[in-house]
């Protein structure tokens, strides 16, 4: 039986996929953090099949561990996002960081299990409505300068003009500029249809 570790910071989430998954993976261990999952690598005497990974991990970026030579004997495990987001900015994220597969959590338990199953197996496994997508917004960003791409990533995870400000060291005045410049270049009418980019 194949092995995976869960990282995600939801409780409820980490034993619910962990009971839903017993029958089909042995779970090598879960952890909500960054700093729990690398305690968790050193613990395994052998690397997983699998990790099966949330994108935000309370305030961490969990994409942060793809590919951490320090986990495991050197050999990295093939991941698998399973996220809430849908979007552009999240599912481009994943596949940059090396991200094998994205699944979104809406979808049915036989998807997931398939695409572990893949993405273990050394393929790749997206959505194909996922894909769609990411090529239909990939054109409306194409027109975005470097600043202007990094307020719409920052905008698609749910961040405000004041946490954008901060993040980017400018002035709120500057990201409402920016975001006037996007809203244009895409053609998104508001906020919230630019994050449903």
């Amino acid at each position: 039986m194949k092995t995976v570790v869960i990282i995600d910071d939801h409780e409820m989430m980490r034993s619910g996929l962990a009971a839903r998954l017993e029958n089909h993976w042995q779970i090598a261990g879960s952890a909500a953090s960054l700093e729990e999952a690398k305690k968790l690598f050193k613990s395994l005497d052998n690397t997983p099949d699998l990790i099966l990974l949330d994108i935000e991990l309370g305030k961490e970026w969990g994409l942060d561990i793809i590919g951490d030579k320090s986990l495991g004997n050197g050999k990295f495990p093939p991941v698998l996002v399973y996220s809430v987001y849908d979007d552009y900015a999240h599912v481009n994220a994943a596949i940059r960081s090396g991200a094998r597969g994205y699944v979104c959590k809406s979808q049915s338990a036989a998807e997931l299990l398939e695409a572990m199953e893949d993405v273990s197996s050394g393929k790749t496994s997206f959505q194909p409505t996922l894909l769609q997508r990411m090529a239909i917004t990939s054109d409306k960003i194409l027109g975005l300068s470097k600043r202007e791409q990094e307020v719409f990533s920052m905008v698609q995870r749910g961040k405000n003009n004041k946490e954008i400000a901060a993040a980017l060291g400018v002035s709120i005045r500057t990201i409402e500029n920016n975001l006037s410049i996007i809203y244009d270049k895409t053609g998104a009418k508001d906020r919230r249809e630019l994050e449903k980019m």
